[in-house]
């Protein structure tokens, strides 16, 4: 038995990444110039956690290098 075929709708979407779901099977696609990531909705959510979390310290330690150079740290 074959698996119905995958309609991808388009979730979001910017100059960097394009996001899309398969309406049938629910799979998530995260395309990022030639490189795709496909992930099920769980996933999805464990790596938006993460994403999250790198963006926060990578935003931390950018003020922290510019407090510095400021003399405000």
């Amino acid at each position: 038995m074959h698996a119905p075929p995958c309609h991808q709708v388009t979730l979001a979407r910017n100059d960097i990444a394009h996001v899309q779901q398969c309406a049938a099977c629910e799979c998530v696609s995260i395309h990022l110039g030639t490189t795709t990531v496909r992930v099920d909705p769980l996933a999805l959510e464990a790596l938006w956690v993460v994403l999250g979390e790198a963006a926060a310290t990578v935003y931390a330690q950018r003020n922290a290098e510019l407090g510095s150079s400021r003399g405000l740290a």
